[in-house]
């Protein structure tokens, strides 16, 4: 008896464990976040002199960059392929580089510039000072106005 009553128990404590397990399930959940890029370029830069002497460096101001995006890049080109044109004599142009502070440095826009990938930005963004640099002229320049215009581009995946 006292056999048939361990038995007993046994099945009952086996049998109850099994029952009595907690019983669970999973729950999936998805949600999105939308992408935000924001570009700020500098104002129309102006009344720049250039030395026909010396080389001259204009700050043309800072281009921000706001993006939750990583492996973005930006891209620069030129509406004159990278030289400053004579408004009374398309003929008459003046080499620059450019810089975009710790993306490009010192670059011909002979043809489109692109950064490396980045990665995403603060909320407040990022700043690159944006600047051109004019060599000195082993002749003089023809005197007048000179001009060019540089498109930014930013480039997302």
């Amino acid at each position: 008896m006292k056999k048939f009553a361990l038995v007993a128990l046994f099945a009952v404590a086996a049998f109850g464990m099994a029952f009595a397990a907690n019983p669970s399930g999973t729950v999936q959940f998805t949600g999105a976040v939308a992408e935000s890029f924001s570009l700020t370029v500098p104002q129309a830069f102006t009344n720049g002199t250039i030395s026909n002497d010396s080389e001259t460096t204009w700050s043309l101001g800072d281009v921000k960059v706001i993006s939750n995006v990583k492996n973005w890049t930006i891209a620069l080109s030129s509406a004159h392929s990278g030289n400053l044109v004579l408004s009374s004599d398309n003929n008459e142009t003046i080499a620059y580089t450019v810089k975009l502070e710790g993306l490009l440095s010192d670059v011909s826009l002979s043809g489109a510039q692109t950064s490396q990938a980045q990665a995403r930005t603060a909320k407040a963004g990022n700043a690159y000072a944006l600047s051109v640099k004019i060599p000195a002229s082993s002749n003089f320049y023809q005197a007048g106005t000179y001009s060019d215009t540089i498109t930014v581009t930013i480039i997302h995946p």
